[in-house]
């Protein structure tokens, strides 16, 4: 009986482990697709003399594609750095606005610097998404960092716009202080910068803080700039110390510009039918505004009216102007710097006049807004207030 060959080598094992990376074999190679193996000699060899080491840096020059050892200190570094540009940021601006308003040359001037210092902002801030690639996703790839970059510019813009909304609604003098303007500028950038970085630890409050600050701002800016009455009245080059309104029993107006329109405001007979024939039960509100220098001194040499004395509010009976005494009745009043007067047709007597022209009174805010048209908003800011002030 034959014995069995031996089931084993007597040659020792070797561990088969897998190649390194970086390393290939050409299909042409004895074992190119076989895992490459590898003696506990060979493997003493590399590990003993083969093995490269970084180089290290020059003094001076910091590696900045290298991560840096502690995560944490990247992350105040990053904080830090935001919010230091984002202090300065509010100062060159308004050095850039100053240069706007002046005009001229120094108009063009602003616009380079203004060029250069989005074009520098979004260069510090790429540099520094590099620099801290290990805090942000968004630092991995250039592309990324860009856009890390612009989400750290608008979005800080926008949370500084809402803190500057906040503060002049309030009256705070912050912005009138240099220190308080470089320190509040950056703080309201590093909610932005905490949004965009790792960990929701970090991400969950600053989402909160930009939430509470933007929709403070949002109704700081609502409630704040000219009114939607002042738009109207800036449309229509009046004041609201200009605006009257007499009350007349019996009658209505066809329209309503507090006597300062065209022609003045006319009042009709509740339920009479008039045409353009016939003006019985008319009446006409006409306001004038003094002369600046009558409005300065109540004994003015310019005032010519002949029924109407210097000083305080009175009423009269006769023609206007005392010219004619076949002339329509009148009544007029001076009320401050105005001169109110009714002039009514057929039909209407002198005491009804007397009567009305006596009751006049400014005009509330719900009647101006009835009788002046809306306008068009003169800039965005004042589109977008308005459109927030009609659905909030």
């Amino acid at each position: 009986m034959s014995m069995a060959a031996p089931r084993h080598s007597a040659q020792p094992r070797s561990r088969r482990t897998p190649a390194e990376p970086g390393t290939s074999r050409s299909p042409a190679e004895p074992g190119a697709h076989a895992v490459e193996v590898w003696s506990g000699t060979r493997r003493d060899q590399a590990d003993s003399g083969t093995r490269r080491e970084p180089a290290e840096s020059p003094a001076g020059r910091p590696r900045w594609t290298d991560p840096a050892a502690s995560r944490p200190g990247q992350l105040v570094w990053q904080l830090v750095t935001v919010w230091v540009l984002g202090g300065c940021a509010p100062l060159v601006l308004a050095g850039i606005t100053r240069g706007f308003d002046l005009g001229g040359g120094v108009a063009v001037l602003a616009t380079v610097m203004l060029v250069v210092a989005a074009l520098g902002a979004v260069a510090l801030l790429y540099l520094l998404a590099r620099a801290t690639s290990v805090v942000t996703p968004l630092g991995a790839t250039p592309a990324r960092r860009l856009l890390w970059a612009a989400l750290m510019i608008g979005g800080g813009t926008i949370a500084w716009l809402a803190g500057r909304a906040i503060v002049n609604a309030h009256d705070l003098g912050i912005l009138h202080n240099g220190r308080l303007t470089v320190l509040l500028g950056g703080a309201v950038m590093l909610p932005v910068a905490a949004l965009l970085t790792r960990g929701w630890w970090l991400r969950t409050p600053a989402a909160l803080i930009l939430l509470v600050l933007a929709g403070s701002g949002l109704v700081a800016f609502r409630d704040s700039g000219p009114s939607e009455i002042d738009l109207r009245l800036a449309h229509t080059g009046w004041t609201r110390d200009q605006l009257r309104v007499v009350t007349i029993p019996g009658y209505q107006p066809t329209h309503q510009s507090f006597g300062l329109g065209s022609g003045g405001d006319e009042y009709r007979a509740t339920g009479a039918i008039l045409n353009s024939s016939s003006v019985t039960g008319r009446i006409r509100l006409v306001a004038t505004l003094l002369p600046i220098e009558c409005q300065l001194t109540p004994d003015c040499p310019g005032f010519a009216h002949p029924l109407l004395p210097p000083t305080g509010p009175s009423t009269f009976l006769g023609t206007a102007w005392g010219i004619d005494e076949t002339d329509p009745p009148n009544a007029a009043i001076r009320d401050g710097d105005l001169i109110l007067e009714l002039t009514g047709g057929p039909g209407v007597t002198s005491a009804q006049l007397r009567t009305a022209v006596a009751t006049a009174r400014r005009a509330t805010d719900a009647e101006v807004l009835t009788a002046l048209p809306e306008s068009a908003a003169p800039n965005p800011a004042e589109a977008l207030r308005r459109w927030l002030r009609n659905h909030t």
